[in-house]
């Protein structure tokens, strides 16, 4: 369906029409001039932001919004990597480091059980199953290690 808008001569200011798969639909002055003002806009979403411009006056240049990357290349523009930076893959790995140390202060039985409720992701329930607990054993010794993994990382840390 294509839709043109078209303002009639002088004599004829208060008829305004859209046409609209050829035919002209008469419309109020109000209809009309909020056609137009979508038009523009569009028009400047479609052309306008995509084109580069000069501004004369104050002598700048105003980039495309959109680039090419061989442009880009051509330029010798450097690119940030996608990802983590630096810092923060530093502390990650500095906080990894000290939950290590802090697991391995704790004796076998509990480490086992900080691997497979945190490291495998299982239930309480699927932890007891294999330990051959009730789950709220399970629970109970979860809550005091927890407690014993953050006193030890407030003794070192």
């Amino acid at each position: 369906m294509e839709v043109t808008a078209v303002s009639k001569n002088r004599e004829e200011r208060a008829n305004y029409y859209l046409y609209i798969d050829g035919q002209a639909v008469p419309v109020s002055e109000q209809i009309y001039r909020v056609y137009q003002h979508y038009e523009r806009k569009e028009e400047y979403f479609s052309y306008d932001l995509k084109t580069e411009k000069f501004q004369k006056d104050t002598a700048s240049f105003l980039p495309s919004r959109e680039d090419s990357y061989e442009r880009l290349l051509e330029k010798d523009r450097q690119f940030a990597a996608p990802g983590k930076n630096v810092e923060q893959l530093a502390l990650e790995h500095l906080e990894a480091e000290q939950i290590r140390f802090c697991l391995a202060q704790l004796n076998e039985d509990e480490q086992e059980l900080i691997f497979l409720l945190f490291y495998q992701e299982k239930t309480e329930q699927e932890v007891g199953n294999i330990l051959h607990i009730s789950h709220q054993a399970v629970n109970k010794r979860k809550r005091v290690l927890l407690l014993k993994l953050r006193k030890i990382f407030e003794e070192f840390f």
